[in-house]
């Protein structure tokens, strides 16, 4: 293919000195042909430029320079110019492969980093898809042991007020009618009678703690209205709730992740702000149903908050546990801080989605 393009090229140059024949004569008898020179050897390569060359030289000696149309009898100005006329298409040529090689180098060079970066590309949509794979098996995984872990707490909860609360109460009955023989005895018995009824309390509150039983039998509402009473007792904290009646039931995953979300906000608020008194309100739409905890104490440190705020943290167990209940219901968990307090706002699907979301703002 090159060679045809370069013996066109060739003839196209005599023939274009042809028409030029009549200005020029005898004068100027290459310079058409160092147009062809260049094309050639820039595009077509060292075969086709010589083979170019040698047609244009031919045809310069046999029709341009005087004696016209003979190869024989030319004087030694003629002999010069085409002896001057191959030693300069030899430099040209010579840079003309020069720089097509160049341009092929750097052409193949293009090609071999468009095809490593397409390759490159194809290896990160690889590794991307198996890490997002890897994310939705580690997110199914936290989901699965989150559900297993609040299985095995009602398990537990329902172990402790079933069979040792039970044996609790047994024997505070039975301490209870015992009739001793003198007041020493009696004495101990009620000593005896007062330690019973603290472990059975304690028993109680352990097992309402793991896992209320309203949170199956009544929803919520009820559950949490109780656990703020016990906590408003024993930490002296004021909490004010607003929450729908005891009627309005949501899903139970739904149930479950408020209720530990309150939990163990309370159990920070009480460890860690020093407030003295929180509002818990709940509002169920038809789409989305949010839960807004609010102290007044003395708020999160700007820096917490920012790690909190990025997701660089975790902020301790309760809040990684918090992110991953709220990941599973495709939920949103926002914190607020300043100096004049805390404010916690979870917003979930009233119905339950199955792809995992979670952002933390």
């Amino acid at each position: 293919m090159y060679y045809v393009i370069a013996v066109l090229a060739a003839i196209a140059a005599l023939l274009l000195r042809e028409v030029l024949g009549e200005a020029y004569r005898a004068h100027y008898p290459y310079h058409t042909v160092w147009l062809a020179v260049i094309f050639v050897a820039w595009y077509c390569g060292i075969g086709p430029s010589i083979l170019a060359v040698a047609i244009d030289a031919l045809g310069i000696w046999y029709w341009f320079l005087p004696p016209y149309h003979s190869f024989f009898g030319k004087n030694r100005v003629e002999w010069f110019g085409i002896v001057g006329f191959l030693l300069f298409s030899y430099v040209i040529i010579a840079l003309g492969e020069s720089n097509r090689r160049l341009f092929l180098k750097r052409t193949q060079a293009e090609e071999a980093l468009q095809a490593a970066n397409e390759s490159l590309e194809a290896r990160v949509r690889e590794r991307t898809l198996e890490l997002q794979q890897s994310n939705d098996s580690a997110r199914r995984l936290s989901a699965r042991i989150l559900s297993l872990q609040d299985e095995e707490r009602r398990h537990i909860a329902r172990g402790l007020h079933d069979s040792l609360g039970q044996y609790l109460s047994a024997l505070k009955l039975d301490l209870d009618t015992f009739t001793p023989a003198d007041a020493r005895q009696t004495k101990m018995i009620a000593e005896c009678s007062d330690i019973v009824q603290q472990c059975l309390t304690e028993t109680r509150t352990i097992s309402h703690l793991l896992h209320p039983p309203l949170l199956d039998e009544r929803g919520f509402s009820s559950a949490t209205r109780l656990y703020v009473d016990g906590f408003s007792r024993r930490s002296g904290v004021s909490v004010k709730l607003d929450l729908p009646d005891s009627e309005t039931r949501l899903p139970h995953n739904v149930e479950i992740a408020l209720f530990r979300a309150v939990q163990e906000a309370l159990t920070n608020i009480h460890r860690h702000s020093g407030a003295s008194a929180v509002d818990i309100y709940l509002a169920v739409g038809a789409a989305e149903t949010r839960l807004t905890i609010k102290d007044n104490g003395k708020g999160i440190a700007p820096e917490a908050l920012r790690a909190l705020q990025d997701g660089t943290t975790d902020g301790g167990v309760g809040i990684a546990g918090m992110r991953e209940r709220l990941r599973d219901l495709c939920g949103l968990l926002e914190i607020q801080s300043n100096s004049s307090g805390t404010t916690i706002v979870i917003a979930v699907p009233t119905i339950e989605e199955k792809q995992p979301t979670v952002i933390v703002a």
